[in-house]
């Protein structure tokens, strides 16, 4: 039910996290650098969001500082993206919130249309 309106969405899960990305084989070569390998895709019929990956049988990498550097450093590489605040914003969320997101029992991926 949340998903039928983005307000709600975000009013439902307020320790949702946003990341900004030009399609989806992007996000697949995020998957891949954060070690979630192999996941499929779910087609969702809504008018805010197209598709969703569950990502609740992979943990998200905790990571220190230091590995968080070095991970952004190789998806600048894989990504041809700048290095820019705004793209190490986008991503800061693995330092900040896979611990507490690890130990969610369910966490998603939901692409907004």
């Amino acid at each position: 039910m949340e998903l039928k309106e983005i307000g709600d969405f975000i009013s439902s899960f307020p320790d949702f996290q946003s990341v900004i990305l030009y399609n989806d084989q992007e996000l697949e070569a995020l998957f891949n650098l954060i070690g979630i390998k192999q996941i499929t895709e779910k087609k969702l019929s809504n008018p805010n969001f197209s598709k969703y990956w569950d990502l609740s049988a992979y943990k998200l990498p905790e990571l220190s500082q230091d590995e968080f550097d070095k991970l952004y450093i190789e998806w600048l590489e894989i990504s041809s993206r700048e290095n820019n605040m705004d793209e190490y914003g986008n991503l800061i969320f693995l330092i900040g919130k896979s611990k507490d997101w690890n130990k969610l029992k369910y966490r998603y991926v939901v692409k907004e249309i």
